[in-house]
This record gives C-alpha cells, structure tokens and sequence, in this order.
C-alpha cells in the first residue's frame, strides 16, 4: 500500500521570499490608498465650501446684497457682535446644518451638533474675506482658515501700498501648503500659494484697498 508523501513545508528562504512580496505590494498599494482618501477629503471641502457660499449668496440677496458681517447685529446682520460665529449663525436657515463649516483635513476642528452649542474656535475650519460683496463676484468669500502672512494674526490683511509685495501663503497644516478658495460667485477654486497671491493682488487690483481675510476665534 502506498503513501501519500508529506507535504513539504516552507524554507526559510521561501518565507522569506513571500514576505518580501507582501511588503513589495503594500508599498505600492499605501500611498495610492493614502492619496484617494485626501482626494476624497479634498471633495469633502469643497463641496462645503460651494454650500457655505451658496446659503451665504442667499442670505445677502435678501440683505442689499451685503453679507452678515457688513449688516448691523440688530437688523439680522453679524455687525458689532462679540461672538465671530454669528457671521454663520446669522444665517443659519439658509445653512441648514453647521457641519458644513468643517474641513475634513482640519484635525483640530469637529462639527458643531447644532447652532446653539457651535462655537468658532472649535467648530469652524473656514475664514471669511471681509470686502465680499454680491456686487464683486470675483472677490474673496470664504476659505480654508490656513493661511498666514499679512501681518499673522486673527485678520490677516495686505493693502494697496504693498504693490507686489503680497506675502499671503498656505501653510501645511490643512491641505499641504494648499487651500479652497470660495469666491462671492460661489466658485470655489484650489490653490497653492502662487494662485493665491495673485488672487489677492486682483482684489486689490479691483479697488479694494485693504484685503482682509477673518479667521474663526471664541468669543470676544
């Protein structure tokens, strides 16, 4: 009677070798991985962005045009308020909901459940160009708050008398020394630091005489 033989067992040199295989694909495989998913964080943001800016067209289409920030606290507006949050929550009907006021890359930032409890400095991943105006479509709305230069600080600013000397630049703490811009068309455009120089530079080019863009804070 005959026996099957027994199945011969791996050498270490084939174990070896398979591993190596392994690490070989999940080399290859990771950074494909890793980069779908920022694709798909990117989208996120933008997409968020393009609603903040379509609910924020909305709001100042019934307010002469002008955004809540350039609108009284007492006629609706967010003029004047201490709590810098009040610039969304003016309006938040046409927002629907806060979290679309986060940056899925901003890992410092979460959602707000609701209005009521949305603080900026917690909540809000995006800052707001001051000068917008329904009537300058190409003007800055909103944007991914990482941007430095222009003095540092809470409202980084650049005005006429620097001609070209625009130092505004992405930093890498959201999207890799790139950012979304959403403009008062509701246009969002991604950037890195060339684009968004001359951006501002065109705003400034259009008579705005000081660009100043507002970053999110706690109360004041």
């Amino acid at each position: 009677m005959k026996h099957s033989p027994a199945h011969r067992a791996f050498t270490i040199v084939e174990l070896l070798i398979v591993i190596a295989i392994i690490a070989i694909l999940a080399g290859l495989l990771l950074p494909a991985i890793s980069g779908a998913k920022a694709r798909a964080k990117q989208i996120k943001c933008v997409n968020n962005l393009r609603q903040t800016a379509l609910g924020l067209r909305v709001w100042a289409q019934d307010n002469a045009e002008k955004y809540p920030w350039s609108v009284p606290l007492a006629s609706g507006g967010s003029a004047g308020s201490a709590d810098w949050g009040d610039n969304f929550r003016a309006c938040s009907n046409e927002l629907s909901t806060p979290q679309i006021l986060i940056c899925p890359t901003d890992k410092t930032r979460k959602p707000a459940p609701n209005w009521a409890s949305m603080a900026a400095d917690i909540h809000v991943s995006f800052l707001i160009g001051t000068n917008a105006t329904e009537n300058l479509p190409r003007l800055i709305l909103l944007g991914d708050r990482n941007v430095s230069g222009g003095g540092g600080g809470l409202d980084p600013s650049w005005s006429s008398f620097l001609g070209s000397s625009i130092d505004a630049a992405w930093d890498k703490e959201l999207h890799v020394r790139a950012g979304n811009l959403a403009m008062a068309d509701s246009s969002v455009q991604s950037t890195k630091t060339p684009e968004l120089r001359e951006i501002i530079s065109a705003e400034i080019a259009s008579g705005v005489s000081n660009v100043v863009l507002s970053k999110p804070r706690g109360i004041f």
